[in-house]
């Protein structure tokens, strides 16, 4: 019934435990550890083998034990049937008991070790994992070493999943300090290949664990390291027998008695992505069309009209049915990824040559590789250059913007007249039939811009940016960025422009500029300066021209006109300005003559006639399709905010009926619940108190994962930032992204994180921001630089910003957290660097 662990013990969980398990594997490898024996899992579940146990076979065991190992103390370890497995560590949630020096608190340890199986912090776990704890628990017997320094090392960097590195954290005395987190331990990272030192982090180590209690360190023991080259030397030599023997990314548990190192622990390392993942899920897609948090009623509405009338939809003018069978796009934590599976066989169709486009630079190298490994299919390139003639009307280079300028005149005539009526007063008939009609204008938005923003644009962008490299010499890209800059007739300029004017319009009333230089809410603003009527009649213009925007596409989001004090504060920051900011009209001239002595440059330096022509066509196109990508924008904002009212609308009659508590509940629903529960023939009493539970767990992921920055990347299941550890410093204080428009800024940091802040940004800041969405660009007069999170060179915010002619550095990770306001900071819009300064 207690059996010695010894490398011939067979490796069954089911019998030994995951812990049982991991000593077994280490003895197989022929390495130092100390003796254990174990009770079998079937014990813990037998009231008769536990009677047993206790009438006399753990008494001869204690005093064969003792007699071999006098004067020794001993741990009783929990070793779960599914624990030390690579999804479920259990780590710290059975119990363990260390120090057992008596029969009796052996006993008593055995007894405690098995109550906490069917304590309440091992059922949430197991729950959560989907685990059965029927199979029972293991216990482990091993004797107690006691070491000189001892404590955990990892096989792989969970921090830093793919780089080439060991950690080790080590402290004085029994390594449960460490384990604890009772100390703060020394850390070493070695280089998996030689062993070597990369890094070392002398801790406080205030604090020593041993047999006879807790004891403080003495001051010089603390500033010393705890593991000497010798010490680290043999740890390194496990690490590399675990990994041979065993396997990679493993989690080791070890001790130093004497001098000779002892494994005490085996489990794999969970939570790690996979080095060969199946597939790979990019969140830089979301970055560019839903860079929020979706609501699962966005997701079946508007997400929807992204996978039907984009992805699908193409597929099928592609003529490639195995694209049909597969998901394009998902939804992890309320966040949008687009698979890198279903782009590498999408690309299939084209040479390797043509592979390199703005969509594969959505994924990592390991990705890329897989991409080019794809063998080209002729086939697939001759129907994917079909595909936009198939498509008659919008698919063609050439009628995609009329298609586009048709589409929005469609949206001015159908669905901007809606949105100033009585909803409440919509029948359910009529309700249907504009949300059937906004529907329908949702799917063929996206059924237009799949080419222009889909197709058009990034391959317009990657053939300019080649010419003038090619042919004038671009190595460094300051030509392409004046030729695609210079674009005032996007409809952003226009509310650039529209804002300056009302703010200039505020700044010729003393007592006006007074009031919104402070900071005063809106309505007291209002109610302050009920004279300027001039002013407030111009703003009320301004909200009912331009109230359907939102700084995002999630139809929960609150819509400019639902939320003026955001407007006013695009008008505070210019006012806070001295000097008043210059006419942004004036901004886009200079943009223009640089666009055009660049297009000019370019042409002179290509030398012969076909170049210059195809030059100049290039450029007119790719800046077409630059603004055709802004201008789309402001009408889907039309669609998502009808669709955004005529649903809050249903909302309110479901409150009126008891089923949801407020209105806003409507988005926590999805589809399919939002089409059932607005059929009034519904119980109503199941369904509220379904309905209730049902939402407040979505209303709680919500309030978890909405702040929250998302992983970049899904490999499978697993958040990740990628296989390449990219660097994030320069220079020792900095961070490091992507240059997105030129140039060096020095000023304060502005970190903001929605709209609100916007009123804070001062002339000369650095605008620090997750992302920018062109209803941020109102104080792009004002600032000297920009970093955001996410986003690239495409993006809204670095399209603006060379508009500016503002030095931006996109894809800096945690900017926000790690730029604080206030502090001065220095961006290298040319070497993608950020840099603190003193």
């Amino acid at each position: 019934m207690i059996e010695r662990l010894s490398a011939s013990t067979p490796i069954d969980p089911a019998r030994i435990g995951g812990k049982g398990a991991g000593l077994v594997r280490l003895l197989c490898a022929r390495l130092d550890v100390p003796e254990a024996w174990v009770i079998p899992a079937s014990v813990s579940r037998n009231p008769e083998a536990r009677a047993a146990l206790f009438d006399g076979l753990l008494v001869d065991w204690w005093e064969e034990a003792s007699e071999a190992h006098p004067g020794s103390r001993w741990a009783v370890r929990s070793s779960a049937v599914a624990e030390d497995l690579a999804e479920a560590s259990f780590a710290g949630v059975y119990q363990t008991v260390l120090g057992v020096d008596s029969y009796d608190a052996l006993s008593a340890a055995i007894r405690e070790c098995w109550q906490a199986l069917d304590d309440d912090r091992a059922k949430v776990y197991r729950d959560g994992k989907g685990i059965d704890g029927g199979g029972g628990i293991a216990l482990v017997l091993q004797r107690l070493l006691a070491p000189t320094t001892a404590g955990v090392l990892l096989t792989t960097d969970p921090r830093k999943p793919f780089a080439p590195d060991i950690v080790i954290d080590a402290s004085w005395g029994l390594g449960e300090s460490v384990v604890s987190g009772k100390a703060d331990p020394d850390q070493f990272v070695l280089d998996r290949a030689t062993g070597a030192i990369r890094t070392v982090h002398i801790g406080a180590k205030q604090v020593e664990l041993t047999w006879d209690g807790e004891r403080e360190v003495d001051a010089d023991r603390q500033t010393a390291r705890c593991l000497s080259d010798d010490d680290v030397a043999g740890l390194y030599a496990m690490a590399t027998q675990v990994e041979s023997a065993i396997g990679s990314r493993r989690d080791l548990e070890w001790a130093i008695e004497d001098g000779r190192v002892y494994a005490l622990q085996d489990r794999p390392i969970t939570g790690l992505p996979s080095a060969t993942p199946d597939n790979v899920w990019s969140r830089r897609f979301g970055d560019e069309y839903l860079s929020e948090y979706a609501l699962p009623l966005s997701i079946d509405l508007l997400v929807k009209w992204i996978e039907d009338g984009f992805v699908i939809e193409m597929a099928r003018l592609q003529k490639r049915p195995d694209l049909l069978r597969r998901k394009a796009l998902r939804t992890h934590n309320g966040y949008a990824y687009f698979s890198g599976d279903y782009l590498m066989r999408m690309l299939a169709a084209f040479p390797v040559s043509l592979r390199a486009n703005a969509a594969s630079e959505w994924y990592t190298p390991l990705w890329r590789q897989k991409i080019d490994a794809q063998p080209f299919k002729p086939m697939m390139l001759a129907n994917a250059m079909l595909a936009p003639y198939r498509d008659r009307g919008r698919g063609s280079m050439g009628k995609n913007p009329e298609a586009l300028r048709t589409h929005c005149e469609t949206i001015d005539t159908t669905i901007v007249p809606l949105l100033g009526q009585d909803y409440t007063a919509l029948t359910a008939r009529e309700w249907r039939r504009q949300y059937d009609e906004v529907n329908e204008l949702g799917l063929n938005h996206f059924r237009v811009v799949r080419w222009g923003m889909g197709q058009y644009n990034p391959m317009l962008h990657g053939v300019l940016e080649t010419l003038l490299r090619k042919w004038a010499g671009d190595e460094h890209g300051e030509l392409y960025q004046a030729i695609i800059g210079g674009l005032s007739d996007t409809r952003t300029a226009e509310l650039n422009r529209e804002i300056w004017d009302l703010a200039r319009l505020a700044s010729g009333d003393g007592h006006l500029t007074e009031v919104l230089r402070g900071d005063t809410t809106y309505p007291a603003s209002r109610e302050k300066t009920v004279g300027a009527t001039e002013f407030w009649s111009a703003f009320d213009a301004f909200l009912t021209r331009h109230g359907h925007r939102s700084s995002s596409r999630e139809i929960s989001a609150l819509r400019w006109n639902e939320s003026p004090d955001l407007v006013l504060g695009f008008v505070q920051a210019q006012l806070r300005c001295d000097p008043f900011p210059e006419d942004p009209r004036r901004t886009s001239a200079r943009a223009k003559q640089r666009q055009e002595q660049a297009l000019a440059t370019a042409q002179q330096r290509a030398g012969r006639a076909l170049r210059k022509s195809l030059l100049r066509k290039v450029s007119a196109r790719t800046q077409l399709f630059t603004s055709y990508r802004e201008n789309q924008r402001y009408h889907l904002d039309y669609l998502t905010s009808h669709i955004r009212l005529l649903v809050l609308e249903q909302g309110r009659r479901l409150t009126e009926r008891g089923i949801l508590t407020e209105p806003f509940d409507v988005f926590y629903l999805t589809g399919e619940e939002f089409f059932r529960l607005i059929d009034e023939t519904v119980d109503e009493i199941v369904e509220a108190a379904d309905v209730s539970a049902l939402l407040a767990e979505r209303r709680r992921h919500h309030q978890v994962h909405k702040d929250r920055r998302p992983a970049t990347f899904l490999f499978d299941d697993v958040e990740t930032e990628g296989e390449v550890d990219q660097p994030t410093d320069a220079g020792g204080d900095g961070l490091r992204g992507l240059g997105a428009s030129r140039g060096v800024a020095k000023g304060p940091a502005r970190a903001v994180t929605s709209l609100a802040d916007l009123a804070t940004v001062k002339p000369g800041d650095i605008l620090v921001a997750n992302n920018i969405d062109p209803g941020w660009t109102s104080v792009f007069p004002l600032i000297a630089g920009l970093v955001t999170e996410t986003g690239g060179v495409l993006s809204h915010g670095a399209i603006l910003a060379r508009e500016y002619g503002i030095p931006t550095v996109t894809g800096v990770k945690d900017a926000v957290d790690k730029l604080e306001s206030g502090s001065i900071v220095e961006v290298d819009g040319s070497a993608g660097a950020v840099r603190v300064l003193p």
